[in-house]
């Protein structure tokens, strides 16, 4: 009885050892939240740039494991479409997901209780599909767009609501231009509007690889992104170019690396889930 004894308690120090040596440092997750089978891009430019064309996009959700706390960056495709083994059409396209968010969590042992912060670029579905599971993490959101979400314009319409109106009483760290979560420059959400009137980007500095510089839907593919397209469905073509100068001058500063998150080849060139970068 002694000798289990002390092997279960030696189990458990190496175990929460472990658990302990792992926060001790930043690590980035990508999470396959989705993607979309775009049957027609041509609304990614209001200039046709696009017309007829047809894409797979990504939807990724973006963990970052830091010592102070986990922080969730959007959260894709509403997680029930796991259920979908063909996809649902959507009209535009079809959307899958192979494995839903809450699974993928509990490979890291972790629950949706468990993040302490949520980061949403924005509003639209694809990047708050399941935002509503997140009640208990503390929302960082830029003010206007948080403004928007919880209008009176956004509780009119219900179908669109239900996907993050369970946040609107939730601990919530509301920003102007940006702001660094952690408050030691490693996770900062800044303010870019233009695809949304609060739409924000997101700035991680890992210690070993550097900087990332994520999109959120300031551009929707790397050929916009070439083409400084502007989709025609935007809240405003004129803050969204000088959104995507700013990011461009942001990323020459910091020296980092570009990550479009629709873009398949970029979420693609990440480690593949539970594999991380730090």
């Amino acid at each position: 009885m002694k000798n289990t004894l002390k092997t279960l308690t030696a189990a458990l120090t190496i175990t929460l050892s472990a658990q302990a040596e792992d926060r001790d440092t930043i690590k980035l997750y990508a999470l396959d939240c989705g993607t979309i089978e775009m049957f027609d891009i041509g609304a990614f430019s209001s200039e046709g740039q696009f017309n007829g064309q047809s894409a797979t996009l990504a939807d990724p959700c973006f963990l970052i494991r830091h010592p102070k706390g986990d922080f969730l960056w959007d959260t894709g495709l509403e997680q029930s479409l796991s259920e979908h083994q063909d996809g649902m059409n959507a009209g535009y396209g079809i959307l899958r997901m192979e494995r839903s968010l809450t699974d993928q969590l509990a490979d890291l042992g972790m629950r949706t209780d468990d993040v302490e912060y949520l980061g949403l670029s924005h509003w639209h579905p694809d990047h708050s599909g399941n935002a509503a599971l997140f009640t208990s993490s503390t929302l960082v959101i830029n003010n206007r767009e948080h403004a928007f979400m919880f209008s009176d314009e956004m509780k009119s319409q219900p179908e669109a609501y239900k996907v993050w109106g369970a946040l609107e009483n939730a601990k919530t760290i509301q920003f102007d231009s940006e702001h660094d979560v952690f408050g030691d420059g490693t996770v900062v959400v800044k303010y870019m509007p233009g695809h949304t009137v609060g739409h924000a980007v997101l700035y991680v500095n890992l210690p070993e690889t550097g900087g990332y510089l994520f999109s959120g839907d300031l551009y929707t593919h790397a050929e916009g992104r070439e083409k400084k397209a502007v989709p025609s469905f935007n809240f405003d073509k004129e803050a969204t170019k000088i959104s995507q100068s700013a990011f461009e001058a942001y990323a020459e500063e910091k020296g980092a690396r570009i990550i479009i998150q629709h873009e398949m080849k970029h979420f693609n060139s990440l480690p593949v889930f539970p594999a991380y970068v730090q």
